[in-house]
């Protein structure tokens, strides 16, 4: 779209730094690493397969961060629509324990209540974490190279919002924090940064939810997610993306998962955008416990590349990698699951299934399991169909028309992979999910 020589680039992603510095009043370290940002994206490779220049979606940066809004009131009536359209705002009433809302490139929303960080829960935007906790410098872009792509340097370069989220040892939040992404510029480039710190023994919840106007057009959501899980804790992610078609997505996850810890990973993928192409990587310690699940709904025609590696370093560590597609229309899915076994007594499974709606839809997957020991036990199981003609027609002949029963076919081969969500949330995803397969 935009022609940039490579001096216009170096120099407008430099305009962004020091904007960003200025504005957010940043540690030396942190602008020495956007610069070791900006080094790495003329140096580092692109091999994405829809973004041919990832510049195409760069804006200057604002000068004055959004003003904070303490309550949901308080949002424009636009942005608080779109919170309702998913259900939100009933959640937001239920569960009070966190809730941050990043538009654009500003956090304008952190209603916290503080009880909770008197006792060791912190949520705040990353922006004030930088300046606040000084040993983020140990953490942040720890799990990730800049070098590894032009994308992963450039968000390390541009990066802004996103929150850091810590808790104490021993602490078990029993409640789900809640953290939502909202594009409303066009050719905008959201870059947010999240850091999960949990500390031995403690637990968390936090649901991520990702969404933007039908209005927005060519947009690009370019988060960084590292997780640090500390022994003998448990955190759950939970991803709820709902974009229109002209926002692609690279959400980049990596979590490292200390002795006899668990992450669950659950990404739900209403609305990919355009496009979405990801590959999160788990390291696991021993005892430790990985999981990984992805529901994606594949429409128009819309691209999906999602991989999935774990590795099991330390002795009986374990991890799962499920995947269930809905594909349909002239939408393209693949999928790309691996387990690497690098420890005695480690086990992993990786399962692919997906159901085809129509002849022009097209899935792909390629499971890939990894031994360099002799008594690991990985396992990998694939179906990609149709919805069986006996099927239809056992419910149907209960009464249901055809487009009830396959309704509610599709509901039953996703809803497995949903135990670890908010019944609000899925009451939600099941009425987009029946809304896409009418007719089909």
């Amino acid at each position: 779209m935009t022609e940039l020589t490579m001096q216009d680039a170096k120099a407008m992603i430099e305009e962004q730094i020091e904007t960003l510095k200025k504005r957010n009043k940043e540690p030396d370290w942190v602008t020495k690493l956007r610069y070791k940002g900006l080094k790495a994206f003329f140096e580092a490779p692109h091999n994405d397969p829809i973004l041919t220049d990832p510049l195409d979606y760069v804006v200057k940066a604002e000068e004055a961060p959004m003003p904070e809004i303490r309550s949901l009131e308080e949002l424009p009536d636009e942005m608080r629509s779109l919170l309702d359209s998913l259900g939100i705002a009933e959640v937001e009433k239920k569960y009070i324990a966190g809730l941050a809302v990043q538009s654009d490139t500003s956090i304008v929303l952190n209603d916290f209540m503080k009880a909770w960080r008197d006792k060791g829960l912190i949520m705040i935007s990353m922006e004030d974490a930088v300046r606040e906790f000084p040993a983020l410098k140990d953490k942040f872009m720890h799990l990730f190279n800049p070098y590894e792509s032009k994308l992963a340097a450039y968000h390390t370069a541009v990066w802004n919002g996103g929150v850091f989220l810590h808790v104490k040892s021993g602490l078990k939040v029993p409640v789900p924090m809640h953290l939502f992404f909202l594009i409303q510029n066009s050719a905008m480039a959201q870059a947010p940064h999240i850091i999960i710190d949990a500390e031995p023994g403690s637990e968390l919840h936090l649901i991520e939810g990702c969404t933007s106007p039908v209005l927005v057009h060519h947009s690009l959501h370019l988060d960084m997610t590292e997780a640090y899980i500390g022994e003998g804790a448990k955190v759950k992610l939970s991803v709820l993306q709902n974009w229109p078609e002209y926002v692609h997505t690279r959400p980049m996850t990596r979590a490292r998962v200390g002795k006899n810890a668990e992450f669950i990973n659950t990404t739900v993928g209403l609305g990919t955008g355009r496009s979405n192409v990801a590959n999160p990587k788990y390291f696991v310690a021993e005892g430790g416990y990985a999981e990984l699940n992805s529901i994606i709904l594949g429409q128009k025609d819309f691209y999906v590349d999602l991989g999935g590696e774990i590795e099991l370093r330390g002795p009986g560590a374990r991890g799962i990698n499920t995947s269930k597609g809905v594909i349909m229309d002239r939408s393209k899915v693949i999928t790309r699951g691996t387990i690497r076994a690098q420890a005695p007594g480690t086990k992993g499974h990786i399962s692919c299934d997906a159901l085809i709606l129509n002849s022009s839809a097209r899935m792909e997957t390629y499971p890939g399991l990894i031994s360099e020991v002799d008594d690991a036990e990985l396992s990998h199981e694939a179906a990609i169909g149709k919805i069986r003609e006996e099927e239809l027609f056992y419910l149907m002949s209960r009464g249901l028309k055809e487009e009830e029963a396959t309704q509610l076919i599709v509901k039953g081969f996703v809803d497995p992979l949903l135990k670890d969500i908010p019944m609000e949330f899925v009451i939600e995803i099941r009425k987009i999910i029946e809304m896409a397969v009418q007719g089909f």
